[in-house]
């Protein structure tokens, strides 16, 4: 039995891992990629004036997009095997505006961040969990307090990531209209982490009932 929890966690810690990669790959490319341009614009400024630097400058911004019609496509892709052009629609576009444009979201931008430490501190009570149950201490009220913590970062973490997405919309709004596509939030709706500390809640729970009924039924013999 020990073999096959064993084997279970290390599948969802490879698998929550693995599902962090494109976060961190997406961000740290996006880090290097911004820094890299924006020092070579603050370069070709160089000598303008002050006032005018941040004007230049431009921040990268996700478009999550909807064409307004499936039938018609405003965009086309050119195929280099074929060297034809095919009808396409964007559904996330990354744009670069204007920096003075964008102050909110970038800030904003470190609310990921701040979401991916408290998967790392669930990650963390997950293996003390763990740990415990492979010593044989499984119904214990240390776990359903591991297990709350467990629900409580995931649920902190969707909710600043969340947070970003919804700043990230609203200025994309406010700055962009393109023609033939709407903005479509629900594109970077990624529910996964709320679904998993609504579970690892619910465990809590259950396992808070269990103790409870065993504490009565041994204060009734």
């Amino acid at each position: 039995m020990k073999k096959q929890l064993n084997l279970i966690c290390v599948l969802i810690f490879f698998f929550v891992g693995l599902s962090l990669v494109p976060s961190i790959y997406s961000m740290s490319n996006a880090f290097m990629d911004g820094f890299e341009v924006g020092m070579s614009q603050v370069e070709d400024v160089h000598g303008q004036e002050t006032t005018n630097i941040s004007a230049e400058i431009l921040t990268p911004m996700t478009l999550s997009l909807w064409p307004k019609s499936l039938a018609v496509t405003s965009d086309k892709l050119f195929n280099h095997k074929d060297q034809e052009w095919y009808p396409a629609s964007h559904i996330q576009t990354v744009v670069w505006a204007k920096s003075k444009d964008t102050v909110i979201t970038r800030y904003a931008s470190f609310l990921v961040l701040i979401g991916i430490f408290f998967i790392i501190k669930a990650i963390v009570q997950f293996y003390k969990l763990i740990n415990a149950i492979n010593h044989e201490v499984i119904f214990d009220w240390m776990n359903v307090r591991r297990l709350n913590r467990i629900g409580r970062n995931l649920l902190i973490s969707f909710m600043l990531s969340q947070a970003y997405m919804i700043t990230n919309y609203w200025e994309a709004t406010r700055l962009f209209e393109l023609e033939g596509y709407e903005h479509n939030f629900w594109c970077d709706f990624q529910p996964m982490t709320l679904i998993m500390g609504l579970i690892a809640l619910l465990v809590g729970r259950i396992f808070a009932i269990g103790l409870q009924m065993k504490e009565e039924q041994d204060l009734t013999i």
